[in-house]
């Protein structure tokens, strides 16, 4: 069997980069690297690389207070996973982006035996919620969108 820019050296049974193969290979990672130069700090408007994202939260006290309600009970569930006050809050505050995704993924309704699987599933990931780097309510949206599909994935597999 041939390799695309390899030769086979017919003394000893395993091939080799032929030269004008490595040059393409060494030309290729030079234009690669110098398309991503430009991210990593040569650019006056470079960014720092552990910079977080801005929060999406407007100047309204509500989003603000479900933020911090979600962000309380997202370090409570990482500590003690069996706080039912904790996951109630969860819950109470994000309900919508919650059963957004069951509708979405899973088409069903938060009345749907799913849903406790679906936040079992939260709780579970609770104990990765960065305070310092993650925005509560985007984080708990995307950690439902992710297992929501997973779990529609799961029910398509098991049919």
């Amino acid at each position: 069997m041939t390799i695309p820019g390899h030769t086979v050296n017919r003394k000893s049974s395993h091939s080799t980069r032929s030269g004008s193969a490595s040059q393409a290979a060494l030309g290729n990672l030079r234009s690669r690297h110098d398309a991503t130069h430009a991210f990593i700090g040569d650019s006056p408007n470079s960014l720092a690389v552990c910079e977080p994202p801005t929060s999406p939260l407007t100047d309204n006290p509500a989003d603000i207070a479900s933020a911090k309600k979600t962000r309380a009970a997202l370090l409570k569930l990482g500590e003690s996973p069996r706080d039912t006050v904790a996951l109630a809050a969860l819950w109470n505050e994000n309900q919508p982006s919650i059963e957004n995704e069951l509708h979405r993924h899973l088409h069903c309704g938060s009345n749907s035996p799913v849903l406790k699987r679906l936040l079992a599933s939260l709780v579970w990931h609770a104990r990765f919620f960065c305070d310092e780097v993650d925005d509560p309510k985007a984080w708990v949206a995307r950690c439902a969108n992710l297992e929501a599909r997973r779990l529609a994935l799961q029910l398509i597999k098991s049919r």
